[in-house]
């Protein structure tokens, strides 16, 4: 996620970004794809939980300094599960609240699939959301890296092939190195150029 924003930010000065999952088809045209004041949960309703809210994630919605603010998504989960509820609770430590559609609004379909192979439940994600509040500031878009592979212009949508390396060498890249302060220069520009406009 991390890296797609700053490849995004780096193409065009977007204002609004949309998080979503692939296999999730909205059924109301009312549920508007805008970003709101604060950071917006869009899909709080789907087929698959009987329409009952379940967690955030799904379908979210940051303004880039939204997104710069929780310093993005963590790159220390690996696995499924765990990432959006993180989200969730960075936005609240960050100062900002959930915005959400109603119920009878923010309905999605779940496309029915196969799991993903190589993507099986992440064993550690509640232990690690439970210390979300010692780690949000120290994990994120100021402990990016990552190598692009490469880049494919589409008509639909840009495909871009990164390197993340390994969960190993996560661990061993944050233990002997000190945190950055700043992301990457095209993450301030973006600080800098959203600071511009909320002066004017």
């Amino acid at each position: 996620m991390n890296a797609g924003f700053r490849e995004a930010m780096r193409e065009e000065e977007w204002d609004c970004l949309f998080f979503h999952d692939v296999d999730l088809i909205p059924e109301d045209d009312r549920n508007t794809y805008t970003c709101d004041s604060n950071p917006k949960h869009a899909a709080i309703a789907m087929d698959k939980f009987g329409y009952k809210y379940m967690y955030f994630g799904g379908v979210s919605a940051l303004t880039p300094m939204h997104y710069l603010k929780i310093n993005g998504f963590p790159n220390n989960y690996w696995g499924w599960g765990g990432e959006d509820d993180d989200i969730g609770v960075r936005v609240s430590l960050a100062g900002m609240y959930i915005t959400r559609p109603s119920l009878k609004i923010g309905r999605y379909k779940m496309i029915k699939h196969k799991l993903d192979k190589g993507n099986d439940v992440n064993p550690k994600r509640f232990n690690m959301l439970a210390k979300t509040r010692q780690t949000w500031k120290l994990d994120g878009m100021n402990t990016l890296e990552y190598k692009t592979i490469s880049r494919e212009y589409l008509p639909l949508y840009t495909n871009i092939t990164i390197d993340i390396g390994t969960e190993e060498g996560l661990h061993h890249a944050a233990a002997h190195s000190p945190v950055k302060t700043a992301a990457s220069e095209a993450d301030v520009q973006v600080k800098r150029s959203a600071n511009h406009k909320e002066g004017h």
